[in-house]
């Protein structure tokens, strides 16, 4: 946890933890925010799979201008355990990119959701503690914490895989 904020919603389980990010998810096609920001090692704590999330992500990323960026390592786990989100990928890869850290383990790659004013870090994947913020301190230094990652990641989980 950031010691230099104090403001946020502490989550205790993983009950509370799937229902946060769903409530932030689920409320994208109404704040309608430009960018949808997705930082995990494998992202198997994010109910990003389930219909309504995919729906309201549909909704969400058809507005003009939409972005949503995944940042993680695994994302061979997404196409397994999420089919659902790793098929509708295929419909929207014209707004969504996908990256990978090049020099960092995934033990040590964040896992937060992040969206215009407010974000949502799972701070203990064993317990699911978590913390959801709207604070701007602590969501400018979460997004610079992120701007790090990406400038040493490429290019991840193409849509399509050319062969011979």
């Amino acid at each position: 946890m950031n010691p230099e904020s104090t403001s946020g919603t502490q989550i205790a389980s993983r009950g509370d933890f799937v229902q946060a990010a769903a409530r932030l998810l689920m409320a994208l096609p109404d704040a309608k925010p430009r960018e949808l920001l997705i930082v995990d090692a494998d992202f198997s704590p994010w109910p990003l799979g389930e219909p309504a999330i995919v729906d309201a992500l549909t909704s969400w990323i058809r507005l003009p201008g939409r972005r949503l960026r995944l940042l993680g390592s695994r994302f061979d786990v997404v196409a397994r355990d999420q089919p659902r989100l790793a098929a509708w990928r295929r419909s929207f890869a014209h707004a969504i990119e996908c990256f990978t850290p090049t020099d960092v383990e995934a033990a040590d790659v964040p896992s937060l959701l992040l969206s215009d004013g407010v974000g949502l870090e799972l701070l203990d994947r064993e317990r699911f503690v978590a913390r959801q913020a709207d604070d701007r301190r602590w969501l400018v230094l979460q997004r610079e914490r992120t701007d790090a990652l990406l400038q040493r990641s490429e290019p991840a989980w193409p849509v399509t895989v050319l062969g011979l």
